[in-house]
This record gives structure tokens, C-alpha cells and sequence, in this order.
């Protein structure tokens, strides 16, 4: 059992340079695909354009994006994660995605940090006036059913989209 963590929400800063391009060099040996991409290309060529951007996200709308706001999970001075709060929901978030999604930097796995960043996010989320937020993960992600089930998330549906894929699980947290 580890101690209980030391970790703190931060918008996204140049100050955490160093540790998140190394994060992201783990994130991309691992290959998930939004770890990939034009955009991170830009954070290892030009950081604070980079950054400009994912703060910019908070009041970016097009037909297809909705505001998002983004939190960089920082412990000790090092980048060991991310959360990102969507604003509302559009379609394609009702079916895969949710209000919330995260990601932990592979090398700070099984220590706790992705349930403290969701219990963290959740009070941000209620100030920029969500009631309840919706999460989704895939099926076969026992991890993330944890994090999020530890927060007081509720399974209220499973389902399929693609055959090719795992299911898709649909758990709600409401935000007091």
C-alpha cells in the first residue's frame, strides 16, 4: 500500500517542461492514439505554443468541439498526469468520452494518482457549472472502473459500438 499522494491540479505551464515531454515520450512508446499527432508534435518543437493551446481549448467551440478545460496533475514539481473537464456534452461524447477523461504517466501507475486527479477535477467540474459528469471507459479496463467507481461513480449502462472493439462502460458522478 502507498502512502497517501501529494499531488496537485495545475493548469497546463511551461514550468512542467521537462517532466511532460518526458511523460510523453512514454505515452507514445505505449501508442495510445491521442498521444500521437500533429499536436504533440508542436510540445516538443515549440512548448509554450503548445501550452497556449490547451489553455486556449476552454474557449475553443466548433461544430464538432465543445469547451474544454485542462489540468495537469504535478507531483513534486513533475508532470505525472492529466485530466480534462468538458464543458457539456456533445454526441460523440455521450457515446465515447464523457465530461472527464485522464490519463496517468505509465511510469506513476497503481499509486493512486488518477483517482486523486478525479477527486480533485470533480470540484472543478461543478464550478463551471456541470451538475452531474459522465465518464466512460472501455470494458476491459478494470483500472479505470476503480478510479472511477472510488469517486463515487455509478455503471449505468454497457454497451457495444464497434464489434472490433471492447464495450463501452457509461458511469455517472453527481457533483454537490
Amino acid at each position: 500500500m502507498h502512502p497517501p499522494i501529494q499531488l496537485q491540479l495545475l493548469p497546463p505551464s511551461s514550468a512542467c517542461r521537462e517532466s511532460f515531454l518526458r511523460a510523453l515520450d512514454e505515452f507514445q512508446e505505449e501508442g495510445l492514439p491521442w498521444w500521437l499527432g500533429a499536436e504533440l508534435e508542436v510540445a516538443k518543437r515549440d512548448f509554450e505554443r503548445f501550452v497556449e493551446q490547451k489553455l486556449a481549448d476552454s474557449h475553443r467551440r466548433t461544430e464538432t468541439l465543445v469547451p474544454k478545460t485542462h489540468w495537469w496533475a504535478v507531483m513534486e514539481d513533475r508532470f505525472v498526469g492529466r485530466i480534462a473537464i468538458h464543458h457539456e456534452l456533445s454526441d460523440a461524447l455521450r457515446e465515447s468520452g464523457g465530461h472527464i477523461g485522464y490519463d496517468t504517466v505509465p511510469s506513476v501507475r497503481g499509486r493512486g494518482v488518477a483517482t486523486e486527479m478525479l477527486r480533485l477535477a470533480l470540484p472543478l467540474a461543478h464550478t463551471l457549472g456541470l451538475r452531474e459528469v459522465l465518464l466512460t471507459c472501455d470494458d476491459d479496463n478494470p483500472a479505470s472502473h476503480r478510479v472511477i467507481e472510488k469517486n463515487g461513480g455509478t455503471l449505468r449502462e454497457t454497451k457495444r459500438l464497434d464489434s472490433s472493439r471492447p464495450a463501452k462502460r457509461y458511469y455517472w458522478i453527481p457533483l454537490v
